[in-house]
């Protein structure tokens, strides 16, 4: 049996439309969170309730510097709709588009929730032999041995934000939760054992497929339900089927839990509030979050502490 360590995660969305992800190993310390619980007499830790009586935090030296240290080893991933929306309107306008004519805000919307997730990971499921030689130079006489079925279940991007609710913000949180699922360091691995390009030992496809394990606060079970196909599409593509219940959940890499019983999902939620406020006051400033959190990536960059 595989000793599995799930992630658990919850989000905050900023003012300016980023989606922020904030994630706690199953293993992280968390004796904090019981302590400010017991410190506010509150039955459930919540960041906006935290942060109306962080003076009185502050006031105990000991409480504050534990829950910081504690809130600080979460893994941060930021999803940043702008530079897509950004550039879907220079390509219309690069067309001699006319705004509100040709295109308007829900054409850019649509376009919008499409491009967050066919450049999520998700679009790992959906890539084409052609692509992935174009992105990761690999020889093109190998694109003729890969087998027809590697494009797996029906990843297109438009199906999969109708599947989520069609709304932007529902395209937004699936990209998002696929974003903390898969890091940037492991999409190129994941992505050349979708095309059956890798030769690496089952013992490293198994371990890579179960660091997507997750677990996040209950808000948007459309988007579970596709991370799990997409989950399973990987366990297949990794040939590692036989080991799909030691990898899973009852059977599911990807669900969601109320916070209320959940430490790691409250913690996630104070985390996730707090770099949220660190952008607000740094201006958006993303290697400030990166010197204090463990990790932080944005729309699937690693951002450097």
């Amino acid at each position: 049996m595989l000793e599995l360590n799930f992630k658990y995660g919850d989000a905050c969305q900023s003012g300016d439309d980023k989606f922020v992800i904030a994630q706690f190993r199953a293993d992280a310390q968390l004796g904090w969170v019981q302590d400010l619980r017991s410190h506010l007499q509150q039955k459930e830790l919540k960041y906006k309730e935290f942060h109306r009586f962080r003076h009185r935090v502050q006031a105990n030296t000991e409480l504050w510097a534990k829950v910081q240290q504690g809130v600080f080893q979460a893994e941060i991933t930021i999803t940043n709709p702008k530079p897509y929306r950004d550039a879907i309107i220079l390509d219309w306008l690069d067309q001699q588009a006319e705004p509100g004519i040709d295109f308007d805000e829900q054409t850019v919307n649509e376009q919008t929730g499409q491009r967050l997730i066919e450049l999520s990971p998700l679009g790992i499921a959906n890539i084409s032999p052609m692509e992935l030689v174009w992105q990761y130079d690999i020889n093109p006489m190998r694109r003729f041995m890969l087998s027809s079925d590697t494009r797996g279940m029906e990843f297109r991007p438009a199906t999969l934000k109708q599947r989520a609710g069609g709304g932007l913000k529902d395209a937004l949180i699936l990209s998002a939760r696929s974003h903390a699922m898969v890091s940037p360091s492991e999409r190129r691995e994941l992505t050349a054992m979708a095309l059956r390009l890798s030769n690496a030992p089952i013992a490293t496809r198994l371990a890579l497929i179960a660091k997507m394990a997750r677990i996040f606060d209950m808000d948007h079970p459309n988007s579970v339900e596709i991370l799990n196909e997409f989950s399973d599409h990987m366990i297949h593509a990794a040939g590692v089927e036989h080991f799909k219940q030691a990898l899973s959940n009852a059977g599911k890499m990807v669900s969601e839990q109320d916070s209320k019983n959940v430490d790691h999902i409250q913690a996630a939620d104070m985390a996730a509030g707090w770099a949220v406020d660190i952008l607000l006051y740094t201006g958006g400033e993303y290697r400030e979050l990166a010197k204090r959190f463990a990790s932080v990536s944005v729309n699937g960059v690693a951002i450097p502490g």
